[in-house]
């Protein structure tokens, strides 16, 4: 791709010579024919004495040793780029097959609209609906009156279990299982009696789910996952969570029963968000912090610890417990003259 059909698809501003570019490098790693970016000034002169071909730089940067693109938003544009020279693009079609594969298993009733990719060893139950242009890869497993929206991929090993509905352009990662029995039981005699879940989830648009993860359904009524959500690998959402749109959830977290996530909020890796737990919008939760059962918390905040407080407070705490072990050995220097004294 040349340089001058780049700096259009980025909207930005060709400097210097219309060259073809292969491939994008970085500070790790870097070749001839690649372009790079630059978004601080610091590192303009690394990449003009490197093997890369061109940068993409921000407007108040110029490089006066290669070609360059001016663009007015950096990240954005390594986005766009990153798209252009992406070999693994899950939403590329699959180049002279047909769109549904032989052993594939489609039950009666099941509404499949045109463009839909289906890959082999996958099953779609009765009453399902796949929206236009959706892909299904490899062994994947659709369980009955189930709705997935358009554009949507859905990695192989998935399973998306009875009653979920998925919006538009979701992507949901290898091996993730949406809608297992939610986590419900009461005592009797001694034992652990379940209690049926019956209940659904329901996952809205542009939501990017990761490999591995478990989203339960709920115990009545549903599971909810709100617009623009992204979900890192390894979470565990229980029954009846709520999900605000545009949150980030990152590895390893796990949300129990009940609790509600407002919009824009950050579950930092590790995490954990105990049952019945309101957190408003735009709450920040630190990595390895524990939000404690039926806490509220207001928009804006920011916590940190086990059991979680506001972060500047538990930074405090455990700076003066560092100083502990000096001061337990003050505090007996104290106590024996106090003794000595008598």
């Amino acid at each position: 791709m040349r340089l001058k059909e780049i700096a259009e698809k980025l909207n930005g501003v060709l400097n210097g010579e219309d060259i073809e570019i292969e491939g994008v490098s970085d500070l790790d790693f870097q070749r001839e024919k690649t372009i790079a970016f630059v978004e601080n000034k610091k590192y303009l002169e690394f990449f003009e004495n490197s093997p890369v071909s061109a940068l993409i730089l921000p407007e108040n940067i110029i490089s006066t040793k290669k070609p360059y693109i001016t663009v007015k938003d950096i990240k954005e544009s390594l986005a766009k780029l990153l798209s252009l020279f992406n070999p693994y693009d899950v939403r590329k079609k699959p180049v002279g097959i047909e769109e549904r594969y032989p052993f594939v298993a489609i039950e009666k009733d099941v509404e499949i609209d045109e463009g839909v990719t289906i890959y082999p060893f996958t099953t779609i139950m009765s009453g399902s609906k796949i929206g236009r242009n959706t892909v299904i890869y490899s062994n994947c497993f659709i369980g009955r009156n189930v709705e997935i929206g358009e554009n949507c991929v859905i990695k192989s090993g998935v399973k998306i279990d009875d009653g979920t509905t998925i919006g538009n352009n979701v992507i949901v990662h290898h091996n993730t299982v949406i809608g297992g029995d939610g986590f419900g039981y009461y005592q009797k005699d001694g034992k652990n009696v379940k209690i049926p879940q019956i209940g659904r989830i329901r996952i809205g648009n542009d939501v990017e789910i990761g490999a591995c993860v478990t989203i339960d359904r709920a115990t009545i009524g549903d599971t909810v996952i709100e617009d623009g959500v992204k979900i890192d690998n390894l979470v565990q959402i229980a029954h009846n969570v709520k999900i605000g749109a545009n949150s980030i959830i990152v590895a390893q977290v796990g949300i129990a029963g009940s609790s509600k996530i407002g919009r824009n909020c950050i579950l930092a890796g590790q995490s954990g968000i105990a049952d019945h737990v309101v957190l408003e919008n735009n709450v920040v939760v630190l990595a390895q912090s524990g939000v404690q059962s039926r806490e509220y918390v207001k928009s804006g905040s920011i916590l940190f610890g086990t059991p979680a407080k506001p972060a500047m407070e538990e930074k405090r705490i455990q700076a003066a417990l560092l100083r502990l072990p000096e001061l337990v050995k003050k505090l007996a220097n104290i106590e024996k003259k106090l003794s000595n004294g008598k």
